[in-house]
């Protein structure tokens, strides 16, 4: 579309001359075309101003750069995100209906407009809502039910009697109720405690690639409303995530753990079991929750606390090996007095 009408779409103030140039798509500062836009918020990459080729800038104020034309808008990012949804290809998979390669049960119910993949698998009494896709190679277990306009991606397994909200993302080789992991030492074996419950996850939730989301010993292991999860995530039998949280890549969550509503997790966050971390807490990456987190608090470290008196302490210890040059120096001294 014309560079004009695209700034209109987003809401902002064109400042150029090229306004009837046309707009293929969207790219980074550094790497844009002549044809592309691009946006800057964040000044780690300033430098990048002076030399990108893009044929505008998505910007919150006038600035100096190499492009001819500003697109200026109150939050960027934002405008940013409503251009690479104007400039989207769609993801969704060409076949349409249901692929002759797929294996329905004869007892499972699809809704209307429901598509199936290569070689997919609906169990016994599965209940699919209407504009879902279930991509290749994925298995519906027996029991399953999921809502309306969701995106299960290829090779997704959802094991039997869990429960899937409406528009619910799912990405390839998550797990959705596999069992718990519960066992009772034994000199002949440990002896395996049966998982009895499922996973509820609830509407407007994605789950990222390599996600595994462990059922319940008893009732529901919960992902709450509108909470997003990043790639290679565990979420343990009995786990409750409350509504709106974020929780990126390699985190590790133990089993009983209670998560309030908008909590923030780094990557590589790992908790233990039975603890409770309140609504809004930011747990920094690579922490080590070992004790409840009171909602609001931002901790960080292993284990973690509160994340000032976890700067207070690096600090400290990166400050050691001068201390303990400065205590051996006042030691040679006060032994050579001593001699004296």
């Amino acid at each position: 579309m014309k560079l004009s009408i695209l700034a209109g779409k987003l809401n902002g103030e064109l400042v150029g001359p090229d306004g009837d140039t046309e707009v293929t798509g969207v790219s980074t500062l550094q790497n844009a075309q002549t044809d592309q836009i691009c946006y800057f918020g964040n000044r780690l990459y300033k430098k990048y101003l002076k030399s990108t080729n893009a044929l505008a800038v998505i910007a919150r104020e006038r600035l100096e750069s190499s492009a001819a034309n500003l697109i200026l808008v109150k939050d960027p990012y934002r405008a940013f995100r409503e251009a690479l949804i104007l400039f989207r290809r769609e993801s969704q998979s060409g076949f349409t209906g249901i692929h002759p390669t797929s294996v329905i049960h004869p007892d499972a119910v699809l809704n209307a407009n429901v598509t199936i993949g290569p070689n997919a698998v609906v169990d016994s009494c599965a209940r699919i809502g209407s504009g879902t896709l279930i991509g290749a190679g994925s298995v519906i277990g027996p029991g399953v039910t999921i809502g309306c306009e969701c995106i299960i991606n290829p090779v997704v397994s959802i094991y039997h009697d869990c429960v899937i909200g409406n528009r619910v993302i799912i990405h390839s080789g998550a797990v959705i109720g596999s069992d718990g992991f519960g066992f009772i030492p034994d000199p002949e074996g440990h002896l395996k405690i049966p998982q009895n419950g499922n996973v509820v996850i609830e509407d407007d939730v994605e789950i990222g690639a390599g996600c595994a989301i462990d059922r319940a010993v008893v009732g529901s292991t919960l992902i709450g409303r509108f909470s997003k999860l990043d790639n290679l995530i565990q979420i343990a039998h009995n786990v409750t995530v409350g509504q709106g949280c974020l929780i990126a890549a390699q985190t590790g969550v133990s089993g009983s753990t209670a998560i309030g509503s908008g909590v923030i997790f780094g990557g590589q966050v790992g908790t233990a079991g039975h603890i409770t971390i309140g609504d809004n807490a930011v747990i920094a990456a690579q922490s080590g929750v070992t004790k409840n987190v009171a909602a609001g608090k931002t901790v960080s470290g292993y284990p973690a606390r509160s994340h000032e008196r976890a700067l207070r302490l690096n600090a400290a210890v990166s400050d050691l090996p001068e201390f303990r040059k400065k205590v051996l120096e006042f030691m040679r001294e006060s032994s050579s007095k001593e001699e004296e």
